[in-house]
């Protein structure tokens, strides 16, 4: 897996897998998934709506200094037991309407959990990211493990190397090429 990151809100993700590469990209303002036909049902996939408005904050959580910006109507929730752990929670609400929480360690401020809410014509959908691991990396700190669950799956993050202030090409942000088909 490579991950590049740039603020506001640029990240691109690219999960090599035996069926391809399968790369995810927000540019700051639009987001794609080129993805082999094994994972995706079209080889580019636009994500539109509140997907798009929860992938623009996982995002942004790579720079959290404008946390605030990406969601309005922040309000206190009721602390919660994360692996038996005090957390503090806040939720709020994306520009199209999504519901996001934010958990924090309650002793190290950590965010420990995100767990977004989409509308979809099936229901409520819930994706949750679960940070572990963190470590400090150029004076941040940084989690290199994390484990993002959805109604249909489960995917496990784990980091090796972080190398922080790199000159990223303009071009990793762009819209990617299709998946090529077999």
């Amino acid at each position: 897996m490579d991950i590049y990151a740039r603020a506001p809100g640029q990240r691109t993700t690219i999960v090599h897998t035996l069926n391809g590469d399968s790369t995810t990209v927000i540019d700051g303002r639009n987001a794609w998934i080129a993805a082999p036909e094994a994972e995706k049902p079209v080889p580019l996939l636009e994500i539109t709506g509140q997907d798009l408005d929860g992938v623009k904050l996982e995002a942004s959580l790579v720079f959290p200094g404008g946390i605030k910006s990406v969601a309005t109507k922040w309000r206190v929730g009721p602390s919660a037991l994360i692996d038996d752990k005090e957390a503090l929670t806040v939720q709020g609400t994306t520009a199209a309407g999504a519901t996001v929480t934010l958990c924090f360690d309650a002793e190290s401020g950590l965010l420990t959990r995100l767990i977004r809410f989409s509308d979809s014509p099936v229901g409520r959908l819930v994706t949750r990211v679960d940070y572990q691991d963190y470590r400090e990396v150029a004076g941040v700190k940084m989690p290199f493990h994390w484990t993002v669950s959805w109604l249909s799956g489960r995917s496990v993050f784990e980091l090796s190397n972080v190398q922080p202030n790199v000159a990223i090409d303009a071009a990793r942000f762009a819209k990617p090429a299709p998946a090529p088909r077999k």
